[in-house]
């Protein structure tokens, strides 16, 4: 999955900051779940877990990701999912 910067006024390095919203809900492509009777494919995510977003930089209102950020997706039973890269590693303010 790619997620997409849903604001583009706060730039890191040139590049839109992605914020903790941007995950939830995000499409899943290529669930490695396969679908039975006891599983359900994951197709989007939703919730990311504590400790994925800075405590201190927050973009319009909203925490800012940092570079470890893992969430949870819907699947049966639920997959997690890692965000190899947000965009940015390093904020000032």
């Amino acid at each position: 999955m790619t997620a997409m910067p849903s604001q583009a006024k706060v730039l890191i390095d040139g590049a839109p900051v992605l914020v903790v919203t941007d995950l939830l809900g995000a499409p899943i492509v290529g669930c490695p779940i396969p679908p039975t009777p006891a599983t359900k494919p994951c197709t989007t995510v939703v919730s990311v877990l504590p400790g994925s977003w800075s405590l201190k930089v927050l973009v319009a209102g909203k925490p800012a990701l940092v570079a470890t950020a893992t969430g949870l997706t819907d699947g049966v039973p639920p997959g997690t999912i890692q965000v190899v890269f947000p965009g940015q590693v390093t904020v000032q303010g």
